[in-house]
């Protein structure tokens, strides 16, 4: 009886090394996925933080333009697209930057409006985490 409970555990020895290398294993496939899932977050939250930023910094280009074309102080005056700056400079918005396109369109000759269409560009980060919103406006005003 001793010599069939002996062989018996000696048949048994090293099975507890093969479970505890498998749970080491699965441990080890839980983490790696636990570190990519936390790296993908990352990225995903950069991208939109710098997402926010370039939409807020292609506004800031409308505004400017827009302040640009309507001089305050005379609501009847409506300057042409020369006016309007291509790059546009932010001060609070480092690592951003801002192309406004502008372009006229006037109708026929009696036609008393003219309308301008404005495309600001907001770019911020760079490289793989690069990020570019748009926003267009159009305005009209009497022609001159």
């Amino acid at each position: 009886m001793y010599r069939n409970l002996s062989t018996s555990l000696r048949s048994q020895t090293g099975s507890a090394l093969v479970v505890a290398i498998f749970i080491i294993t699965v441990m080890a496939m839980m983490a790696a996925a636990m570190i990519k899932i936390n790296a993908s977050q990352a990225v995903t939250t950069t991208q939109e933080i710098l997402g926010t930023r370039a939409w807020f910094a292609a506004h800031s280009g409308i505004e400017i333009s827009l302040n640009t074309l309507f001089p305050i102080g005379d609501p009847n005056q409506m300057l042409t697209c020369d006016v309007v700056p291509k790059q546009i400079p932010l001060v609070d918005f480092k690592g951003c930057r801002v192309t406004v396109e502008c372009a006229e369109f006037s109708g026929n000759s009696t036609e008393t409006t003219r309308r301008i269409q404005l495309r600001s560009t907001g770019r911020c980060g760079s490289g793989q985490y690069q990020v570019a919103r748009q926003q267009q406006v159009w305005v009209k005003g009497l022609a001159q």
